[in-house]
């Protein structure tokens, strides 16, 4: 008995040092942890097309950056990655975008680590302007498709690409237009089984003011969440989302919205940014803390 008593006391003791280094929050659940994955998708590929950014980046060039546990190895490896990430993400971090080529700027991923797991396949931005690939004036236009397959160390992937034509940003005189014409994400694991499905897109193009990452801010507009296995959607309205220019997503602002179909059909949602990478999301009152896939400091 005093043996399993001490080595209690010694798990106690290593839980609480890794929380007190790492953060430790509440943990969402994969439903709920999705949609933090999909708003910070959205909102990165946003910033990332307003920039056009070719020099050698670090987390904010990635486009999958929490890796899903079902694609992590043991439950130690999982702990190290929450305290030290970058150990494990740094062959990714460092992928540049191309020089302008035909009006396509790309950022190709060749089996680089993220964590325990491997990134493979590109992202694309296709401009509308082939000899400058810059969003000059009013009209211009940007288009991130991405393909890209992201695979656990034991199996299992977890698959981004752009079915519905991607994301696309336009030049206007108050700042952007945002439209997502649909993104994909679909988790598999080791054996093949689907864990998730889940589709984005705008049913109302985004309102964005400013001009650079210092000062947008995404003011109206619609944006769907489809989560094919569980069967509901959830569609939320942005309210004033808006960056800083030391995260590559919004550090403030809201979405609210309702959910349609499924166990929750009928009940309201909202997504409250707390900071960069960082949100509250709740559902019909619950409420839970969510990472925000993509968002990171610079």
């Amino acid at each position: 008995m005093e043996r399993v008593s001490r080595s209690a006391v010694r798990i106690l003791m290593v839980t609480t040092m890794l929380c007190g280094a790492a953060g430790c929050r509440k943990m969402a659940s994969d439903d709920q942890a999705q949609i933090g994955a999909a708003v910070g998708e959205a909102m990165a590929g946003l910033d990332e097309s307003v920039q056009g950014e070719g020099t050698a980046v670090l987390r904010r060039g990635v486009p999958v950056l929490n890796v899903p546990d079902d694609l992590k190895g043991s439950m130690w490896r999982r702990v190290l990655d929450r305290v030290i990430p970058s150990a494990y993400a740094a062959s990714c971090w460092v992928t540049p975008l191309s020089a302008c080529s035909g009006g396509v700027r790309t950022r190709t991923f060749d089996h680089c680590t993220l964590g325990a797991a491997t990134l493979e396949g590109m992202t694309t931005l296709t401009f509308n302007r082939p000899a400058l690939c810059v969003l000059a004036t009013a009209g211009d236009s940007v288009t991130r498709a991405a393909t890209l397959t992201l695979t656990g160390l034991y199996g299992g992937t977890l698959e981004v690409t752009s079915p519905g034509g991607g994301q696309t940003v336009t030049k206007t005189a108050a700042g952007f237009e945002y439209a997502v014409g649909g993104m994909q994400r679909v988790l598999k694991g080791p054996g093949g089984r689907t864990l998730f499905d889940v589709g984005t897109r705008t049913t109302t193009p985004l309102t964005v003011t400013g001009t650079s990452r210092a000062n947008l801010v995404i003011t109206s507009g619609a944006f769907e969440i489809d989560h094919h296995l569980a069967g509901y959607k959830v569609t939320l309205v942005p309210q004033n989302l808006t960056w800083s220019a030391s995260c590559n997503c919004a550090v403030s602002g809201s979405l609210t919205g309702t959910v349609a179909g499924g166990t929750l059909d009928g009940k309201a949602a909202s997504v409250t940014v707390t900071g960069c990478g960082h949100a509250d999301l709740t559902i019909d009152g619950d409420t839970e803390s969510i990472t925000l896939d993509r968002c990171a400091g610079l």
